[in-house]
């Protein structure tokens, strides 16, 4: 019998949400030079990646496991 496909994986949200906000983290990062993104301040940029570093780091430090 396989796994059920309908109850997701342990850690898949966290994960998911891990990757959206590092991408997020990322475009903010890579696209400053386009001229809507001038007018962010640097202290958000900054905090984007800290929210990234810390999802980073509840995945590393506390992983959901099978049951």
């Amino acid at each position: 019998m396989g796994a059920d496909q309908r109850t997701p994986r342990p850690g898949r949200p966290q994960r998911l949400r891990c990757a959206i906000v590092c991408g997020v983290a990322l475009v903010l990062w890579g696209m400053r030079w386009v001229w809507p993104l001038q007018w962010l301040p640097g202290w958000m940029v900054l905090l984007v990646g800290a929210w990234a570093l810390l999802e980073l780091a509840a995945i590393l430090l506390t992983p959901q496991r099978w049951r």
